[in-house]
């Protein structure tokens, strides 16, 4: 059994009056969601990582095979589904869901939460 983080980055930002979902906008020269894909990396504590994107083609970066592309649904709840459907055929312990769009989490509350679900 291992734990598992679900990025959802599928989102349409319909109120974000851009070209681009603001989940591929640069920040500190990279997409944001690139920010949460590589911090979660960086931690250690997961051994799958789940990007659920609407669109491939704005994904730049290669990750390594721990990290699965996966096409989202129409609405953040279909998506959060099809993601967690997925981490279903993995043998999956915890399964922690963020949003793509705010990438500044916190590594100690994350590693918080895994101690309070494996107690």
């Amino acid at each position: 059994m291992s734990n598992c983080f679900i990025i959802l980055a599928a989102g349409q930002s319909k109120r974000f009056k851009s070209n681009k979902p603001k989940q591929y906008i640069l920040y500190k020269n990279k997409p944001i969601y690139e920010h949460s894909v590589d911090r979660v990396l960086k931690s250690g504590l997961f051994k799958h990582v789940i990007l659920v994107v609407n669109n491939n083609l704005f994904i730049r970066k290669k990750y390594p095979k721990n990290v699965k592309i996966i096409k989202g649904g129409k609405e953040r709840s279909d998506s959060s589904l099809i993601g967690l459907k997925y981490a279903k055929k993995l043998n999956i312990k915890n399964v922690l869901i963020h949003d793509s769009a705010r990438p500044n989490f916190s590594i100690k509350i994350v590693k918080n939460i895994l101690n309070y679900l494996n107690k």
